[in-house]
C-alpha cells in the first residue's frame, strides 16, 4: 500500500527526512517524493530535465498503513504538518498505475520511442523502454514535437490525463537540469 501525505510545496525533502526519523524501519520500506524527467529540446540541444512532479507530496510505500497513520497523527506538537495537514491512502487503480510509472527512486522516467510505418504508411510508435513501454495501450494522444504521450489513467484526482515524456531512439542527451 501506499500513504501519501501533504507536506506543503517546498518542503518534500525535509519531511522525508522526519518521516524517516519517526517512522520505524520496519513499518514503511521507503519515503520519497516524486520527480518527473522531461526530455526538452531548445536550440538543438536535448536536455533532460528533472521536476517535482505532484509538489508538496510525499509517499510511504508500506504494508502496514495504518500503523503509519496512526504514528504519523500521534506526531508531538504536529511537526509534521500545518492544520491542513492529511495522511490518505491511494486506491488500489492508483497504486497499480503509480506501480508502472515510477521506479525504485520515485522517479518517472524518460521512455524511448521508435516512429515507423506499417504496410499502409500509418505512423506507429514504438515504445521501446521506459514507463511508456508498459502503458502503451492507454495512451490517448502524442504530441512529437514537444516529446511527450498522454495517457488515460488519473494519479492526481483531476481527471486530467497524464503527460509521459519521450526521446527518440538513437537520441541522446547532452545535459542533464536539476
Amino acid at each position: 500500500m501506499w500513504c501519501v501525505v501533504y507536506a506543503g510545496e517546498g518542503r518534500e525533502e525535509r519531511i522525508e527526512d522526519l518521516i524517516k526519523s519517526v517512522l520505524p524501519d520496519s513499518v514503511y520500506t521507503r519515503c520519497f517524493h516524486l520527480v518527473k524527467h522531461k526530455a526538452l529540446k531548445r536550440r538543438g540541444i536535448l536536455r533532460d530535465v528533472v521536476e517535482n512532479y505532484l509538489p508538496g507530496y510525499v509517499f510511504i510505500e508500506t504494508a502496514k498503513p495504518q500503523t503509519v497513520q496512526a504514528i504519523l497523527k500521534k506526531t508531538p506538537g504536529r511537526l509534521l504538518f500545518s492544520d491542513e495537514w492529511s495522511v490518505s491512502m491511494l486506491t488500489g487503480e492508483e497504486e497499480a498505475l503509480f506501480g508502472l510509472l515510477v521506479d525504485e527512486k520515485g522517479e518517472i522516467g524518460i521512455s524511448v520511442v521508435r516512429i515507423s510505418a506499417d504496410v499502409e504508411k500509418k505512423r506507429k510508435n514504438e515504445y521501446i523502454s521506459g514507463p511508456l513501454a508498459k502503458v502503451s495501450d492507454q495512451v490517448v494522444s502524442v504530441n512529437l514535437h514537444h516529446r511527450y504521450a498522454e495517457i488515460g489513467g488519473d494519479l492526481t484526482g483531476d481527471k486530467t490525463p497524464i503527460k509521459l515524456s519521450f526521446r527518440f531512439d538513437g537520441e541522446e542527451f547532452e545535459e542533464v537540469l536539476y
